[in-house]
């Protein structure tokens, strides 16, 4: 182990102990609580300290899953993480992440476009692990994207057009 990985480590500790105990003093603040999950999957994802970080990734992303926030990077992670150990439960937290922004798009249109490049990489996601119960809320989901975001994107393609041949 060189010194600068030894660093590395302290550092990470460190950085762990602050997140955990600014969560407890602030148990309510969904957004710290986010950080603290993408903090402690990622280094799980990176395999480093997995067991600190395991235990304290899960807990979090428990709560954050019962709560309003919408956070899919923390969906993806958790994901990402459960693929291969458990594709079942890795299925199971890309659904939610993808019902998450069904919910989130249905409420707030003006914001759909957002989170919708997270969402999108959800649904790849699900569907490489060809997860027959996702059917109707990826369904649900192609259709947000096609009536948003594809079709704001190829408004602006033809208007982009039209400005340039009345210029000719």
């Amino acid at each position: 182990m060189t010194l600068m990985n030894l660093f590395r480590k302290l550092a990470d500790g460190m950085e762990f102990q602050k997140f955990k105990e600014a969560v407890e003093k602030n148990p309510a603040d969904l957004g710290l609580r986010a950080r603290f999950a993408k903090f402690c999957i990622q280094h799980c994802l990176n395999r480093e300290n997995p067991k600190l970080n395991e235990v304290e990734a899960v807990n979090q992303f428990e709560n954050i899953d019962h709560s309003e926030l919408l956070d899919l990077e923390v969906y993806y992670l958790m994901g990402k993480y459960y693929l291969g150990q458990c594709d079942e439960k890795a299925a199971e937290v890309f659904l939610k992440g993808i019902r998450k922004y069904n919910e989130f798009a249905t409420r707030h249109f003006a914001l759909r476009n957002e989170h919708v490049e997270t969402a999108f990489n959800i649904a790849l996601s699900l569907l490489k692990l060809d997860h027959s119960n996702a059917g109707p809320d990826l369904e649900k989901f192609f259709k947000i994207v096609r009536n948003t975001y594809l079709k704001h994107y190829l408004t602006e393609k033809v208007g982009f057009g039209m400005e340039s041949a009345q210029a000719s």
